[in-house]
């Protein structure tokens, strides 16, 4: 998703303002679920590095 792309699916004739707050709203949302995605990635990749730093070789 990109802000261009957004701004074409507001922009349509006929939306009302309630409508593009709607479709605003949605893209946020999707936007923030990827934003939290990555961040449990980031987090479990976090962890594996300190796994392998401190485990000591048998």
């Amino acid at each position: 998703m990109t802000l261009e792309e957004v701004m074409k699916q507001i922009s349509g004739k006929g939306k009302t303002k309630e409508e593009q707050i709607k479709i605003l709203r949605r893209n946020r949302m999707q936007l923030l679920d990827e934003i939290h995605c990555k961040q449990q990635l980031l987090d479990q990749l976090d962890y594996m590095i300190h796994e392998v730093k401190h485990h000591k070789d048998a």
